[in-house]
């Protein structure tokens, strides 16, 4: 409902600017203009979940509308994916714009949208790509879901939305592998692995065809596919390159210094913050560790996206380039977990300590506190 709401004022607002951007939004001339009502209700959904007021006269419509949410979803479909126009949309420009600034103030994934509202579904606890599919219709995905579950077991879901405006390489999608260690929990000691790799599909991209085979870049989905014919002849066969030659291909397309000022920064922060919120569901045992790998896509102007984090990843079948970074890891990760414990400054290989956290203490309804925090609270109710 969200996501339809801001598709539909994205699309009023370029469709009344300027010429290039309504050329975006070029109608089907064979489908039947929808009412304006769609705009009022995309306004009453931000006003619910995000958007206090639109304005006096917009929120004295809405208040007056009895919505047809099923009529809502239906004129959003008609609108973004089969070309209607609405009528007299250059009415609601002005505070459609209004409203998309509030938005964005308020929402990082609005960029990575393109407005068709396409989910990604995933079996949760299966690997290797089984159980995905990407859809755009939300009863095709009740309905599927539905038709997954059995009578006696009901199986769990992970739908997430998808991001629509991933950045690419020669058209096509990839995502990457960024292996990290933790080795305490308490006080949370992250390590970040150098040597990566990322992992492309068969198929040039396109959201007009949610084929596994364009969406997908796990390997083993991607290796049941033939490459495509038509597409660019540097991308590897076996579709995986390293992070240094994603590094080249930045500098060839004038983005040389985005890799250690956008995409590493953020993925640290991505890793340290997710580990963060996950620290007080961990029972950590003392002398042991984790290898973890982390999936993630990037956007058009080349932040990190987190997909998922893999426990226990997979090491095998390794490729050309993963034959070599699976190797390094696990002759690194006993640098850092045995050698180091000896030896403070010994060779960690590819590894790089991100964080080091200082001990916190447990406190009253779970909260969190560090240990001056603990000593000024002491201070406070003994004084």
């Amino acid at each position: 409902m969200k996501t339809a709401a801001y598709s539909i004022i994205k699309w009023v607002v370029r469709r009344n600017s300027s010429p290039v951007q309504a050329e975006e939004t070029t109608r089907n001339g064979c489908v039947a203009p929808i009412s304006v009502n769609v705009i009022l209700m995309a306004f009453m959904v931000c006003k619910m979940l995000m958007i206090p007021s639109i304005n006096k006269d917009i929120d004295k419509k809405i208040k007056a509308m009895d919505p047809d949410w099923t009529e809502y979803l239906e004129g959003y479909y008609q609108l973004i994916h089969a070309g209607a126009e609405i009528k007299n949309s250059a009415t609601y420009a002005e505070p459609c714009r209004h409203v998309l600034d509030k938005i964005q103030a308020k929402l990082p994934q609005l960029d990575i949208d393109t407005g068709r509202n396409i989910w990604i579904l995933k079996r949760a606890a299966l690997s290797g790509g089984r159980d995905i599919i990407c859809m755009d219709r939300v009863k095709k995905i009740i309905k599927f879901v539905q038709s997954h579950d059995s009578r006696h077991v009901e199986k769990k879901w992970v739908i997430q939305k998808y991001i629509e405006r991933p950045f690419l390489i020669y058209n096509t999608k990839f995502d990457m592998r960024q292996f990290f260690l933790v080795t305490a929990w308490n006080p949370l000691t992250i390590w970040y692995y150098k040597e990566n790799y990322i992992c492309m599909s068969s198929q040039p991209f396109n959201l007009e065809n949610l084929d596994n085979s364009i969406h997908l870049c796990n390997r083993a989905v991607q290796m049941q596919f033939k490459n495509c014919p038509t597409r660019h002849p540097e991308l590897p066969e076996d579709n995986v390159w390293s992070n240094r030659k994603l590094q080249e291909y930045l500098c060839m397309i004038g983005a040389e210094n985005v890799w250690e000022d956008v995409m590493v920064p953020g993925i640290k922060k991505i890793i340290y913050q997710t580990m963060q919120v996950s620290q007080n569901k961990v029972t950590h045992r003392k002398n042991s560790f984790d290898i973890y790998g982390a999936d993630f896509m990037f956007s058009e102007n080349f932040n990190p996206w987190l997909i998922e984090i893999n426990s226990r990843p997979d090491m095998s079948s390794p490729t050309a380039v993963t034959g070599v970074i699976f190797k390094s890891i696990l002759e690194d990760t006993i640098k850092v977990i045995i050698d180091r414990k000896k030896d403070p400054n010994c060779d960690i290989g590819a590894y790089e300590l991100i964080q080091k956290q200082v001990h916190y203490y447990q406190g009253v309804n779970d909260k969190r506190y560090s240990l001056w925090e603990y000593i000024i609270i002491g201070i406070y109710i003994k004084g």
